[in-house]
């Protein structure tokens, strides 16, 4: 049986909370929770958007359908993430994406009106919610960095060079697979093993299951 509190505990939004707090949420909020199934949809791309999800369990999909019927997976979002809280607050309150469940979930939904109430009655929920959308923003903000990269090679380069910072090692982990990573570049699988294959012939990198090993750092800055 789902824990709602605990759930909530994983949450950015309830940071810092202690379990008083989040007992008077549960109480004052008014909200909803929806349980889905594998592949079952949370939110089509055009619907309009009242209120925010809470992920309480599970791992939900971002998808950009296409009208040739082609589905591109943009984002993943798992326990604790939120989704529609960006776009709740502007003027054009419409899901930008279709969100389906990936595995079966738990989502809480809290209407625009009650998640204003509880920013005014408790201030460490509104920190919470100016630092998840100024994150938001951060990330969208390299988003478009990595995608104005005209090229799959340059792609790979910034996103190599990015986690050889992060990571402090020239062994880059990526921790998905190789489709997972054509979607995230926006390119088909087979064109990014092409130039991957490339850029190993050239001595740029090498390969392995779970590891892509830069071989020569100050190329790869060059290609950017």
């Amino acid at each position: 049986m789902l824990d709602i509190q605990k759930a909530l505990n994983s949450n950015m939004l309830f940071k810092n909370f202690n379990s008083q707090e989040i007992s008077y949420f549960l109480i004052s909020s008014q909200y909803r929770i929806s349980n889905y199934k594998p592949g079952q949809i949370i939110a089509v791309e055009g619907e309009p958007l009242i209120k925010i999800g809470l992920v309480l369990e599970g791992t939900l999909e971002v998808q950009k359908n296409y009208p040739s019927g082609k589905t591109l997976v943009i984002n993943h979002l798992a326990t604790g993430d939120v989704f529609g809280e960006v776009i709740i607050f502007s003027s054009k309150r419409f899901f930008p994406s279709s969100i389906v469940s990936a595995t079966a979930s738990n989502i809480m939904f809290v209407k625009k009106d009650n998640l204003l109430k509880t920013c005014f009655q408790n201030e460490k929920f509104l920190r919470n919610l100016l630092q998840l959308l100024s994150e938001k923003i951060l990330i969208l903000d390299h988003r478009l960095h990595f995608l104005s990269r005209e090229t799959i090679r340059q792609k790979i380069c910034f996103y190599l060079l990015e986690n050889y910072h992060k990571q402090k090692s020239l062994h880059i982990y990526s921790g998905i697979s190789r489709e997972k990573m054509a979607e995230q570049f926006g390119v088909s699988r087979p064109s990014l093993s092409r130039e991957l294959s490339k850029m190993k012939h050239e001595g740029l990198i090498d390969l392995s299951k779970k590891y892509i090993i830069i071989k020569d750092l100050t190329i790869l800055e060059q290609n950017l």
